[in-house]
């Protein structure tokens, strides 16, 4: 590691923020004077300016990277002539040509902005910390919104899984939340709530490399009561939860980078039908062997048991064969028959005068 041998030559930078995945860098430097605020997306070792663009009127700026390095968000906090801020997005699209930048505005107050880490998506929390909105936001040609605004929810957090189209919103360290989690797919053009849950004073929320999990967690940091974690499933089914007295931190193991470059992804998803035919194949071989096996297993447990009943009946055969040879020698018994009478019932009538003519 060495200093470069570079200066950066700006003045009045008020913040910075790198690019998860790039060598580079966003940060926006404040008013002065009639020089309006600018923000600068720069490329380094070089310091070459990829974007830039100035802002008027800002009070405050915040920065917010898209994991793939696709989109920069920049939300523009400005105080307009009747004393009310409003909250103006600027979106730059990072891999296009030219690096267009698109604007919109939001008329709530914005709690946060959290990045779907693989697609062309992103969520807003609007509101204040007693009653917070949540809305969904696609880019395509424009920024349209993806289906209506979440009103009421129980979050300050949006948590996406790493694989992106799936999130939680969950109320972390807020008592005023109940620990409520609710499980989200994005992926269509109405959002969908697959599952809910609920993690009393959760603090913590982590999803794990592959997608598939996510672990809520009450750290002795946050409270002294109740620590431990809960183990959820992608979809929202609660797989398991344990009480840890002391319970600090809880942290996945990372997940080497794959293999395959984006060209070989990409192939293997335009041809995931023939893939899957492939492997269908495969399946039914192995379930016919494993069939045939069964059935062949079957078979010799059912000679063994035939060979031995039939062993048990020739034992059975020669048995009452003795028996037989044993009565034959012994003295017949012999039988009296005895008639036994019972008086059950006696009616007597009277016999009934006759006139004779």
């Amino acid at each position: 590691m060495k200093l470069l041998n570079k200066k950066l030559n700006a003045q009045n930078i008020r913040d910075f923020v790198w690019c998860p995945c790039e060598n580079w860098i966003a940060y926006w430097q404040s008013e002065n004077k009639n020089i309006p605020a600018r923000v600068t997306i720069m490329s380094l070792p070089s310091c070459e300016p990829i974007a830039s663009k100035n802002l008027f009127n800002v009070t405050n700026i915040e920065i917010f990277w898209q994991n793939a390095g696709n989109y920069l968000a920049v939300k523009v906090d400005r105080v307009v002539r009747n004393r009310e801020s409003e909250n103006v997005f600027e979106i730059f699209r990072l891999r296009e040509k030219d690096v267009p930048v698109e604007n919109f505005e939001i008329k709530n107050k914005v709690l946060s902005l959290s990045w779907d880490p693989k697609g062309p998506r992103f969520a807003l929390i609007q509101g204040d910390q007693g009653r917070t909105d949540v809305s969904f936001y696609r880019i395509g040609e424009k920024i349209t919104q993806i289906g209506k605004t979440l009103v009421n929810k129980k979050c300050n957090t949006i948590k996406w899984s790493p694989l992106g189209q799936y999130c939680v919103l969950a109320g972390l360290n807020n008592f005023a939340f109940d620990g409520m989690l609710e499980f989200w797919d994005i992926g269509s053009d109405t959002p969908t709530m697959m599952e809910s849950g609920e993690h009393f004073m959760v603090t913590h929320l982590a999803w794990d490399p592959t997608g598939r999990y996510v672990c809520s967690s009450n750290s002795y940091g946050g409270h002294s009561v109740e620590n431990g974690f809960f183990m959820w499933s992608f979809q929202g089914t609660k797989l398991y939860e344990t009480s840890l007295e002391g319970f600090v931190q809880f942290q996945w193991r990372p997940r080497p980078p794959s293999l395959l470059t984006e060209a070989h992804l990409k192939e293997i998803k335009k041809n995931m039908k023939s893939y899957a035919r492939d492997f269908e194949i495969k399946d039914r071989l192995s379930k016919s062997k494993a069939s045939k096996e069964l059935i062949e297993k079957r078979r010799r447990v059912y000679d063994e048991y035939m060979a031995y009943r039939k062993r048990k009946d020739q034992e059975l055969k020669a048995l009452r064969l003795q028996y037989e040879e044993i009565r034959s020698d012994s003295v017949e018994e012999e039988f009296v028959e005895e008639v036994v009478e019972f008086f059950i019932k006696e009616e007597v009538e009277p016999a009934s005068d006759t006139k004779e003519e």
